[in-house]
């Protein structure tokens, strides 16, 4: 295990597109999640390529992976932070430099498709890696970032101590901004009130966070990349492309055919977005069928992921389950 310095004020936050060049086409929302680090006391150093150009879906992967070698070599940089998700960050997994990322250990954060970042970066160096909110959908809210993740990512990255006990939001939303819009960048959302997460399976647990959106940690599959999951307590959620309960059944199938589900500890599922509640009420019956042959517990609906507001999960860090007292807690500093 290797642990990332905190981040301080007057750190700097590097910016990257590990997997999207989209970002340059929406300046305002750059300027946006900009402006938002820099109100907490940080610094920002665009990445010269994770702007890209326009109608490109993504830079050379090589210009990529240069992005992320630079910012790690850049001792004022103390967190690279994505802009968004996409499809493509598994381009870079065979040019990067995981002994030059190991011997300068930062906090690497996003999530969607880079899960497959997080997950191959810990899995080649056991650098604790981020499950949390990227410059453009989060950080760029209007009028400022969600106060439950602003807690939460402030807790777990600027914080030597164990975030803890994470509680449930009350509310969350789906609502879609549409960036190219102004007036849809100058109103908060609208959204609705939570019940709290679903205990699907009762137990108490500790183990390792791993994990990450469901459909991208398909690219890690038969890879050397993909991590050996004993001892895990596995999280997993669905992007924003809504895949159907009967997908996510398809592949759990090929978890516990593949061995999987008989190593972990735990299974923490997030909210999946753009599902109808007939749908929601459908997965969590899969989850349960699917997992039924195993004792450990299960939480579903959580705040993580494709949703918001969102927690932020530290890969590699140990978290605890306790459904006596309905509690899940990350119980193991995610920072040095």
């Amino acid at each position: 295990m290797a642990k990332p310095p905190r981040l301080k004020r007057g750190d700097t936050v590097g910016i990257v597109s590990p997997s999207w060049a989209g970002a340059g086409a929406h300046p305002q929302r750059v300027q946006k999640g900009i402006a938002y680090l820099e109100s907490l006391g940080f610094r920002v150093r665009i990445a010269p390529h994770a702007l890209g150009k326009p109608g490109l879906l993504t830079e050379a992967p090589a210009s990529r992976a240069s992005d992320l070698h630079d910012l790690f070599l850049d001792d004022s940089v103390r967190a690279i932070v994505a802009t968004k998700g996409g499809d493509h960050t598994c381009e870079l997994l065979p040019l990067l430099d995981y002994g030059l990322i190991r011997a300068h250990p930062k906090i690497v954060m996003g999530y969607s498709d880079i899960s497959v970042l997080n997950v191959a970066i810990w899995k080649e160096t056991g650098l604790t890696t981020f499950n949390g909110p990227m410059l453009l959908p989060e950080l760029a809210e209007h009028p400022r970032l969600l106060e439950y993740t602003e807690r939460s990512l402030l807790a777990t990255l600027c914080s030597a101590s164990p975030p803890g006990c994470i509680e449930p939001a009350t509310w969350w939303t789906e609502e879609w901004v549409d960036w190219g819009l102004a007036d849809h960048q100058l109103a908060p959302r609208s959204g609705r009130g939570s019940d709290g997460w679903t205990w699907l399976r009762e137990g108490r647990s500790e183990g390792v966070l791993l994990g990450g959106c469901l459909e991208s940690l398909q690219h890690l599959r038969g890879t050397r990349f993909w991590p050996d999951w004993s001892g895990s307590i596995l999280f997993l959620e669905t992007s924003e492309q809504a895949p159907s309960p009967a997908w996510v059944d398809a592949i759990l199938v090929d978890y516990d055919n593949m061995g999987i589900l008989r190593k972990l500890r735990g299974l923490l599922f997030g909210r999946p977005m753009r599902y109808s509640d007939p749908q929601r009420r459908e997965l969590r019956e899969v989850i349960i069928r699917r997992t039924q042959a195993y004792g450990f517990p299960v939480v579903a609906d959580m705040d993580f992921g494709h949703t918001a507001p969102q927690f932020v999960l530290p890969v590699g860090c140990k978290a605890r389950i306790d459904s006596g007292d309905r509690s899940f807690a990350i119980i193991e500093p995610a920072v040095a």
